[in-house]
């Protein structure tokens, strides 16, 4: 995996750096599939679809992707459960002309991890990880919170965009507190 660090500058800033993130951190700076990391602290990973639309994504995202922002986007809600447990809230923008090609499957997986099949491929790239303390009036936090009405305080996130070829794929993964029961440093 080649690793590429241009992202424009937003008034939405992200850290290059999660500081501050304390017991968040060895799962925020993970470079590796998330999907297979928390595979390995569960007896059962499961991937919930809440959300798969095609809209127009908000600015930020847009420009993340360097796509017009009348482009057909599938975007893409998931939550991320370990043992039942809900550990990570994901949020994926598809670029229609993403999921042609080598990705053209990306856009019907249902309930099988994104991370998986963007990792599956060896000439993905990854763009460096960007890092923010989410507030409760953050677009993507309010995302999560519609489909976990219990969420409270700020979330840890993480972002990063994906490229193959002429392709793009922006994730954000929100950890949510129950992460944090999961041992990062040791697998099952």
């Amino acid at each position: 995996m080649k690793v590429f660090a241009h992202f424009p500058q937003m008034r939405d800033r992200w850290l290059r750096q999660p500081v501050g993130s304390l017991r968040y951190r060895p799962w925020l700076i993970e470079r590796g599939s998330l999907t297979r990391r928390l595979q390995q602290h569960s007896a059962v990973f499961a991937v919930q679809p809440l959300s798969v639309a095609s809209r127009k994504p908000p600015f930020p995202e847009t420009r993340l992707l360097q796509s017009l922002s009348r482009q057909h986007t599938l975007l893409r809600d998931v939550m991320l459960r370990c043992d039942g447990s809900a550990v990570v809230f994901a949020h994926s923008v598809l670029p229609g002309r993403a999921m042609r090609g080598a990705w053209r499957s990306l856009g019907r997986l249902g309930n099988h991890s994104l991370g998986s099949a963007l990792f599956a491929d060896p000439r993905m790239c990854r763009s460096v990880l960007q890092y923010k303390k989410l507030s409760p009036q953050h677009f993507l936090y309010r995302r999560a919170a519609f489909h976990m009405p219990g969420i409270s305080g700020p979330v840890w996130a993480r972002r990063s965009v994906f490229r193959l070829g002429q392709s793009a794929v922006l994730v954000t993964e929100l950890f949510l507190p129950a992460v944090l029961n999961l041992n990062p440093q040791s697998s099952k």
